[in-house]
């Protein structure tokens, strides 16, 4: 009896398939299938846009188009309206004479249409204001106007300090005061491998120079957009990066967020 049941065993295991085999069947199903799906897709044409995709996509091509025109009119609108600030008392009672002289009742120059015509006419004034300063500031009557009043600024206290620093900057952002930004460089900021554009403003900060123990150069590094806004570093005149920009197209670099190089180094 013991005989024939383990004979019968014995066959079982020999016709059942070894499990290794069924893994390997599966596999192969499994592979053929994934092959067979991607043919399929391959093979399949691409899905046509449905109207909300075109609607979509020709939205945002829309908005991107007028996006810069848009950005550029509300700037030039927030500067004729700081601009004209100045003025625009000066021209709300030239305009509010204007409309007693028509006869005619004088409107609310705080909103609407008359706002809008306020602030374009006292950036106008400012305007012509400004262009005659810069006409008396070339002779004798304008600058001996401009001494005098920036020396009773300088003497008077607080302000003296402020004007100073204001000016040193302004003319450096114009070109107009060529050794505060004395050379455009590169410096390697805010980490190692990573350069950043920088404005040598002193060669020889002695304090410095003897607080290290080792001879710095003063660099303003300043962020984009807005470069009058940055960070002061002493560095090692080694460590630096001779470039051959100017302080204005380095500005321009910087304001356009790198977009905008000189001429004849657009193209490598």
């Amino acid at each position: 009896m013991s005989n024939k049941i383990g004979a019968i065993l014995i066959n079982a295991i020999k016709s059942s398939p070894p499990q290794n085999s069924k893994r390997q069947k599966a596999r192969t199903a499994l592979a053929s299938e994934g092959k067979g799906a991607f043919l399929r897709s391959m093979s399949d044409p691409a899905e046509k846009p449905t109207l909300g995709s075109r609607i979509g996509h020709n939205f945002l091509t829309g908005m991107f188009l007028l996006l810069p025109i848009g950005l550029t009119l509300y700037v030039v609108s927030v500067l004729l309206d700081l601009i004209g600030k100045f003025a625009q008392p000066l021209a709300e009672w030239l305009l509010t004479k204007l409309w007693q002289n028509a006869q005619a009742p004088v409107p609310n120059f705080d909103v609407g249409l008359p706002h809008q015509l306020l602030v374009l006419g006292s950036a106008f004034m400012m305007a012509i204001l400004l262009t005659l300063a810069g006409y008396l500031s070339k002779r004798l009557f304008g600058k001996l106007l401009h001494s005098w009043f920036v020396g009773l600024v300088e003497h008077t206290p607080g302000l003296g300090y402020l004007y100073n620093s204001i000016r040193q900057i302004v003319d450096a952002l114009s070109g107009r005061n060529k050794e505060m930004f004395r050379r455009v460089v590169l410096v390697e900021y805010p980490r190692a491998g990573s350069w950043s554009i920088a404005f040598v403003t002193h060669d020889q900060p002695t304090i410095f120079s003897e607080a290290l123990q080792q001879k710095v150069v003063n660099v303003f590094v300043p962020t984009s957009p807005t470069p009058t806004s940055g960070f002061v570093l002493q560095v090692p005149p080694e460590s630096l990066r001779e470039t051959s920009l100017t302080v204005s197209e380095a500005i321009g670099l910087l304001v356009s967020f790198g977009a905008v190089m000189p001429k004849g180094t657009a193209k490598l």
